[in-house]
């Protein structure tokens, strides 16, 4: 048992998922977060991995209580199911021991970060006596100043906007615009870009543990640098044609007598048929 707690984002009940899934059973959000909290504690208590073996997309639904709700977490992309097992989408980010430890120690952090701007707050706004000379508040005020310079919080670090580019498996690649295409065609000629996102579906099919979520237009940009460092979609040829190939040298003229001729042309026909005899 990983713990008697699970990570429940304040936001869920607004995130497009759940609209999905209203969509698709027709029932309000706060009942979908209830039936989302129960399942992915289920998924909290008998896997460690996210992946349930000998469950499918109707266990879920009977375990929801709800007709075609795993068809709605499969389109907000939540949930992958097969015929012999279902995997629950970054798993490993909100649940699991690592999650929770994770989660536990940014807390302690915050808080404790959150004491030391009061303690330096407080600390600026304590005032000397009047008795004190001025020299000493002086010297007061510069030390409480660096204290409180020293001890603020690091500026977060910039969070990049995510990417509008996405990928399921019922859904397939999306978000995908002309833009996009053109600057891949400039940067990757040697790649035929349909032809790749179909590999890349293929790939990301077999290999369902590396399809959770992820910035998915960096994940084709270093899918379409490979495929052009490695000679692009139709290796061994340029852009679908035959390499080019250097025409034959022309014949120097016969400069011997006419009997000469005659002999070399023999022999050269004698030994093309002695080289077919033995590809034969």
């Amino acid at each position: 048992m990983a713990g008697e707690w699970i990570k429940m984002r304040l936001d869920l009940a607004t995130d497009p998922g759940v609209n999905r899934i209203r969509r698709a059973t027709g029932i309000d959000a706060d009942a979908i977060v209830g039936k989302l909290h129960r399942l992915w504690s289920w998924a909290d208590v008998h896997t460690t991995d996210g992946i349930a073996n000998g469950v499918d997309a109707q266990w879920i639904d009977e375990f929801a209580g709800v007709s075609g709700f795993s068809d709605g977490m499969i389109a907000a992309g939540w949930l992958e199911c097969d015929s012999e097992k279902v995997q629950f989408a970054n798993f490993d980010k909100h649940n699991g021991a690592s999650a929770k430890r994770r989660c536990a120690q940014k807390t302690r952090v915050e808080n404790s970060r959150a004491q030391t701007v009061t303690l330096s707050a407080h600390t600026l706004r304590t005032e000397c006596a009047p008795e004190k000379r001025r020299e000493e508040k002086s010297n007061t005020n510069t030390h409480a100043a660096h204290v409180a310079t020293s001890v603020l919080p690091k500026r977060p670090k910039r969070i990049a906007a995510p990417s509008r580019i996405s990928w399921s498996v019922a859904q397939g690649w999306e978000g995908i615009e002309a833009e996009d295409r053109s600057s891949w065609e400039s940067a990757f000629p040697g790649a035929k870009i349909d032809t790749e996102l179909a590999k890349a579906t293929v790939w990301l099919v077999a290999n369902p543990t590396k399809a959770g979520k992820r910035n998915w237009a960096s994940f084709l940009a270093r899918w379409l640098s490979k495929c052009q460092d490695s000679g692009g979609t139709d290796r061994g040829t340029t852009n679908g044609r035959q390499p080019f190939r250097e025409p034959d040298k022309p014949c120097r003229p016969w400069t011997g007598s006419d009997d000469d001729r005659f002999l070399a042309t023999r022999k050269k026909l004698a030994d093309d048929l002695v080289m077919r005899g033995k590809e034969t």
